[in-house]
């Protein structure tokens, strides 16, 4: 089979696409033809060596994609050879097999494609988990969404409309900023704009006076203005730092706003309670075929311009998931 493997911690320049043996699947593990991987992220930084957990070198990067079961080891079951299935690991999907736990493998939808299964999975998830499981969010709350147009985001914008919320995007490329509102949301706030501690309150002062539920993404200056929008009982899910800058949190502002601060990590979810992702999962498939939410699918390239999908997310161009087909 052929994979995209990296030797060393360096850039997407630095991986290579190299032939490798064909994987056998073991007790409660299955094999799947590959056909498409979602280029995220953290696959970047897992890459770049700056994720929390770096893989031994040589490894084959990537966390999600989809495709067909190949063979089943023994003990699996509700799987079958010809199932269609999308696939969460912590790294791998870039190569044409994979062998993974049948518990990190789930049955697709009828009529769902590979590349869109390869895009509803982890940062659904994770926005799922942020908004229900962490922020116990309710129809009629408003909540604000930061760094709204990467991956995590646009699953968030569109899951906090399917809940019957007011949704706020903060926008760090104002350009994208009809991203923001064609996935769901119903105010912009600029956070291009100088002492975001201030002027992020003041933006949901005017657009809907306080939020009930922020989902953050940034850090640094983004999370305290974040923070500051908060209404009484409001609560601030942590789900990373793109900034590069991790806030501090003056434990003292909780308690004389009555918030909560909590953060979201969906691999300890996968690997806590498996059962728990699962359905979640489902609820997302039924939400898609119910049309409430749409997995917009930016590019689908070829496994050999991998760079060029990196460079969409270097170059700050997301607009929807990469996808890099593999068959």
């Amino acid at each position: 089979m052929r994979a995209i493997v990296a030797h060393a911690i360096g850039a997407p320049e630095d991986l290579k696409i190299e032939e490798m043996p064909d994987p056998a699947p073991g007790p409660g593990e299955v094999l799947v033809d590959m056909k498409a991987t979602a280029v995220n992220f953290p696959d970047l930084l897992v890459i770049e060596g700056k994720y929390q957990i770096i893989p031994p070198h040589p490894f084959v990067p990537g966390k999600e994609g989809a495709g067909t079961v190949a063979a089943v080891g023994a003990g699996v079951d509700g799987l079958s050879v010809g199932d269609r299935v999308m696939v969460q690991a912590e790294w791998g999907t870039y190569a044409e097999k994979l062998v993974l736990p049948a518990d990190h493998c789930f049955p697709m939808p009828d009529g769902m494609g590979f590349e869109e299964a390869a895009a509803i999975g982890i940062a659904y998830q994770t926005a799922h988990f942020a908004l229900v499981a962490r922020a116990g969010v309710r129809k009629g709350e408003r909540v604000l969404v930061t760094a709204a147009t990467g991956s995590v985001g646009i699953a968030a914008l569109q899951l906090a409309k399917a809940f019957g919320c007011t949704v706020l995007a903060g926008v760090t490329t104002m350009s994208k900023a009809d991203v923001a509102l064609e996935n769901g949301a119903d105010h912009i706030v600029d956070l291009t704009v100088e002492n975001l501690r201030d002027s992020i309150r003041t933006q949901v002062k005017e657009a809907c006076g306080t939020v009930d539920v922020v989902v953050e993404s940034v850090g640094g200056e983004v999370f305290d203005g974040a923070i500051r929008a908060l209404d009484f009982e409001g609560r601030a899910v942590i789900v990373g730092f793109t900034s590069g800058e991790i806030a501090s949190f003056r434990t003292n502002y909780a308690l004389l706003k009555v918030i909560s601060v909590t953060g979201v990590n969906w691999a300890a979810y996968r690997d806590r309670d498996p059962e728990w992702v699962r359905r979640v999962q489902r609820e997302l498939f039924d939400l898609h075929g119910e049309g409430r939410i749409a997995i917009p699918v930016q590019a689908v390239l070829p496994m050999t311009e991998y760079v060029k999908a990196f460079d969409v997310i270097r170059d700050r161009q997301v607009r929807g998931k990469v996808i890099l087909r593999l068959d």
